[in-house]
């Protein structure tokens, strides 16, 4: 089959393989900005020192992205990303960003839904066979804490200490810098529980605050639930 693809004028690195950029001749036998080849193309490389394919755009203006990939196709992705890594992520994106700030409107990752009225998820995360035990997403810019971390189990956690594990379905510790672990601009509602809290863990003492029966109740670290209203 006759795949359409656009002409490369940059050239490449495949493997201990590099390749040329293409000449104005081949461009010009291009139809509509496109040469065909035939499918599937690939490339492999068993090399331990060298990428299989590296692509660098050495321009340092304008519009030009090293790789553009757009697909027409509405019933698969438009890239598929398989890895066996044990010790790093199956896709590595670093920004080297600029210390004096000058790129506060960049990011390491763009997400544009770009048709109003779209039902598209931004991010989605699943495990299609079956529950994992890592995290499900994680992010650490302070020394020492997970900033926020869902666990495999469902548990999450904001500030907690890193590698801990979250001691509530949401488990909020009050920063540093933080006037207070939680603060809602609204009403705060809480739904009847169907048993007295445990109070676990009894290690962070305190109490639970809960309603029952449309009643609110304190219980203290006595283990005395108060009604309060």
């Amino acid at each position: 089959m006759a795949v359409g693809r656009r002409v490369f004028l940059g050239g490449f690195t495949a493997g201990a393989v590099t390749v040329a950029a293409a000449g104005a001749d081949t461009a010009a036998a291009a139809e509509s900005g496109y040469t065909l080849y035939a499918s599937p193309a690939q490339f492999y490389s068993t090399s331990t020192t060298d990428h299989a394919v590296t692509i660098n755009q050495k321009a340092t203006s304008g519009e030009v992205a090293a790789l553009n990939v757009t697909s027409d196709n509405p019933v698969t992705s438009a890239i598929y990303v398989t890895g066996r890594e044990t010790g790093r992520g199956t896709v590595k994106i670093a920004h080297v960003g600029y210390a004096d700030g000058s790129d506060a409107s960049a990011s390491a990752v763009s997400i544009d839904l770009q048709t109003a009225g779209t039902a598209s998820q931004g991010i989605f995360v699943t495990a299609t066979t079956g529950p994992t035990k890592g995290a499900l997403m994680v992010l650490r810019n302070n020394p020492g804490l997970d900033d926020f971390v869902v666990k495999g189990n469902g548990l999450t956690g904001v500030g907690i200490g890193r590698g801990n594990n979250p001691q509530s379905q949401l488990h909020v510790v009050q920063g540093a810098n933080a006037e207070s672990a939680i603060l809602a601009e609204g009403a705060v509602r809480l739904a009847d529980v169907d048993e007295v809290p445990s109070n676990a863990p009894a290690a962070a003492g305190g109490g639970s605050l809960y309603a029952q029966d449309g009643k609110l109740f304190w219980k203290g670290a006595n283990g005395t639930p108060t009604q309060l209203a």
